[in-house]
């Protein structure tokens, strides 16, 4: 088996579901999402919303989660995505102002 490390980055820039990652479509390909780091980089408090969809259905990672001005949330449990499942996030705020940072294995 062989693991290829990757990233993903993404702005939230408005209050719109945003899709961050797509796992691989190719059969036994794995996707591990090792850490997410979410900066807020507004002046204020924001809220995120991080889910993943699995056939037609979202779920939620986390809801709502706070991140003080010129704060980071980090979530680093893996999430481990099946073949063609999407991470996808969501400010709260409508002007956005949320950096994302993804990193991902892809064990083939």
């Amino acid at each position: 088996m062989a693991n290829t490390f990757k990233s993903a980055v993404a702005s939230l820039s408005n209050d719109t579901l945003t899709n961050i990652y797509t796992a691989s479509s190719t059969s036994g390909t794995q996707t591990v999402i090792h850490a997410l780091y979410i900066s807020n980089t507004h002046g204020a408090a924001v809220n995120v919303d991080v889910l993943v969809r699995k056939s037609s259905t979202d779920y939620y990672v986390t809801k709502s989660a706070p991140i003080p001005a010129g704060s980071t949330l980090t979530l680093d449990k893996p999430i481990n995505l099946e073949n063609s499942n999407i991470l996808k996030a969501k400010s709260s705020n409508s002007s956005g102002y949320l950096d994302m940072f993804v990193s991902v294995l892809e064990i083939t």
